[in-house]
């Protein structure tokens, strides 16, 4: 976004003293700043307030991350040897998933 920053803070500076009297709305001097000014006041407001949903943003995601990691568990996931079979050759060993938890039962 290309805008010119002066343009951006003359518009603001005319939309603090329309907001301190009302009567410098009707100035001919600050009615053409506010026309010049328009453009590059809309570029930098919109680049400011993107900026403010982007760190919204992050802040949200990392909030459900957060939550997410006290919700659910990472599995524990086990690769085992291939046994010699052409198949397990080709594919690799058998995978096993299980909970952290899971303790297997001696043989």
């Amino acid at each position: 976004m290309a805008y010119n920053v002066w343009n951006a803070a003359a518009y603001e500076i005319t939309n603090i003293l329309i907001d301190f009297d009302a009567r410098w709305e009707m100035n001919r001097w600050v009615k053409m700043i506010r026309a010049h000014c328009f453009q590059d006041w809309v570029e930098w407001k919109t680049e400011r307030t993107m900026k403010r949903v982007d760190k919204q943003v992050d802040e949200i995601q990392q909030k459900w991350h957060q939550e997410d990691r006290k919700t659910y568990i990472d599995p524990v996931i086990i690769e085992h040897k291939p046994d010699g079979s052409k198949a397990q050759q080709l594919l690799g060993g058998e995978l096993q998933m299980r909970a952290p938890w899971y303790k297997e039962e001696p043989k």
